[in-house]
């Protein structure tokens, strides 16, 4: 299972699916900061490009996940879609013209791992934001996120962050000056070292896992 927010599964979904049964989905191709809101429940499925699920609430944003190529999820009231690239393509179907389609099985397996691993992930989200403090918030990102790029540079993790600091803060659940001042003790304490703006080291692995719950 995918443990960080940067993309679900990668499913294939749409090649297990005919060209009959694509028909019951709405297509769009869009650009860049293109909105998707739903009155109801709509299954999502990336085709290709990069998008984001989020709260929005009185001007603050909490990102959820990122929705990669291949991705699935779920669209519903309380969350928007923002899409991050341009000729992004995306394929939408409401939950009760969606069934039928679970008759393809492997289709639905397709389907059923993707929403497993939203449901887990869902869980780890709360669990952070319930029970670590910001720099625990943080730590837990940025280990997830090593991991999984699993890259190493003298014996150290080294970390690809592709957003901002802000971005991370909406991530995480924190005010910006919050994560700021957070994420600024972990470098000053070199438990992570900057090389540049979106590359760091991980110098002190266990210390920054203490600050996870």
């Amino acid at each position: 299972m995918k443990q960080t927010r940067l993309g679900l599964l990668d499913s294939k979904s749409l090649s297990f699916l005919s060209s009959g049964e694509l028909l019951n989905f709405e297509h769009k191709i869009l650009s860049k900061g293109s909105m998707l809101y739903s009155d109801d429940l709509k299954i999502v499925i990336l085709r290709e490009g990069l998008a984001k699920i989020s709260f929005l609430e009185e001007g603050e944003e909490f990102i959820l996940y990122q929705v990669q190529k291949n991705n699935i999820t779920v669209l519903d009231p309380s969350c928007t879609m923002e899409i991050l690239e341009d000729n992004s393509e995306v394929y939408l179907i409401s939950v009760d013209k969606f069934e039928p389609l679970l008759d393809n099985s492997e289709f639905a397996k397709a389907y059923y791992q993707n929403i497993l691993n939203i449901m887990l992930l869902q869980r780890k989200v709360i669990k952070s934001i319930l029970f670590e403090n910001a720099k625990g918030r943080i730590a837990h990102f940025l280990i997830e996120l090593a991991k999984e790029q699993d890259l190493k540079q003298n014996g150290y993790y080294y970390l690809f962050l592709p957003f901002s600091l802000k971005v991370l803060s909406s991530f995480v659940g924190l005010k910006r000056q919050s994560a700021s001042t957070a994420f600024n003790e972990l470098v000053k304490d070199d438990i992570i070292r900057k090389i540049t703006p979106h590359e760091f080291l991980i110098i002190d692995f266990e210390k920054l896992q203490s600050y996870v719950i």
